[in-house]
């Protein structure tokens, strides 16, 4: 028993950290580069107002466009940031929030739109989809609002002149003198990642192999029930909490066979994601974050994003049950 669990935890850690370790140093190689050679100027026109408005510095205004394509990538811009200390910690923390709106968008056209709403239909696909754009949006003003609580404009003009080449360094502008020092900045970073990650993710798999997280599902039927809802209402959050896609074909069928409503649908599958919200960011989002910011910094950042989404989908589902009781 403790054996098969063993090997099957390992199999998931080394899966997982060779699924995302090449974003990863896809993301900080190209951040690198970029500045290495100066490619990051071109970006200005776009880079720029978000910094000066957002308060932020370059780097982290380009880890919040980026995020637009790749989560992990954006992240991973900030990693070398924050080594160098031309970014801080406070800024960090900001910056993944801003960037939720960002990720949402990344994920809109690959899972949303030729997923979601093909599966829940038009009207409760677009409502589902909304409302999490919304949380996204909701959590990106807030990490804007930090920004300016947070973080002075000089500090950030600093470090965008910091991450600008020197143009009389003309080593630093040759590019094949940059493609070698960006590869070995990438190495060294990848190797203290990679370490983290395995240890990160084979603990958690353990933890969720040896059921550690189940009870999480046990608290789905006396809510519901409380609440008033249809039975069906439980069985797509347990289901959701097991597997999001699952969650979501179900609540379709059951929409489709006319056991719930759009408001049923929309309940469901947010409750599913606030139960599941603290196993979901234990098994992927803080192995990550503590990959790439450390154990310290990450478990900031994973637990106050978590909170964040864990608060405001709670809130929608406070205004969906008034409205349902009407």
């Amino acid at each position: 028993m403790i054996i098969d669990i063993i090997y099957t935890s390992l199999i998931y850690a080394v899966y997982y950290t060779l699924k995302v370790i090449p974003i990863i140093a896809i993301g900080i190689f190209v951040t690198n580069f970029a500045v290495n050679t100066g490619l990051m100027k071109k970006l200005n026109w776009l880079i720029d107002p978000i910094s000066s408005k957002v308060n932020i510095s370059t780097i982290s205004a380009l880890s919040v466009v980026t995020c637009t394509f790749s989560t992990t990538a954006g992240y991973s811009m900030l990693t070398d940031g924050l080594n160098k200390k031309t970014i801080s910690e406070q800024e960090v923390i900001v910056t993944t929030i801003i960037s939720s709106f960002p990720s949402h968008l990344s994920h809109l056209f690959t899972f949303f739109i030729p997923v979601v709403i093909p599966i829940l239909g038009l009207t409760t696909g677009s409502f589902y989809v909304c409302i999490v754009g919304f949380v996204s949006i909701i959590k990106t003003c807030i990490g804007i609002i930090l920004a300016k609580l947070w973080l002075s404009k000089k500090y950030t003009d600093q470090n965008t002149q910091l991450h600008a080449p020197d143009p009389v360094d003309k080593k630093a502008n040759n590019n094949k003198s940059a493609l070698v020092k960006s590869i070995k900045i990438t190495y060294k970073m990848l190797k203290r990642i990679v370490i983290t990650m395995l240890i990160m993710l084979f603990l958690v798999s353990v933890a969720f192999e040896m059921k550690f997280f189940d009870y999480f599902s046990s608290l789905l039927a006396p809510i519901t029930s409380s609440l008033g809802l249809e039975s069906e209402v439980a069985l797509i959050s347990a289901t959701e909490v097991v597997n999001t896609y699952a969650g979501i074909i179900l609540a379709g069928n059951f929409q489709r066979e006319g056991l719930i409503s759009t408001k049923g649908v929309l309940i469901a599958l947010l409750l599913g994601t606030v139960v599941s919200m603290s196993s979901r960011s234990v098994k992927h989002s803080l192995p990550l974050h503590i990959s790439l910011f450390g154990p310290k910094l990450g478990s900031k950042t994973a637990t106050i994003n978590a909170a964040m989404t864990f608060a405001i989908d709670v809130l929608f589902i406070m205004i969906l049950l008034t409205d349902w009781h009407k």
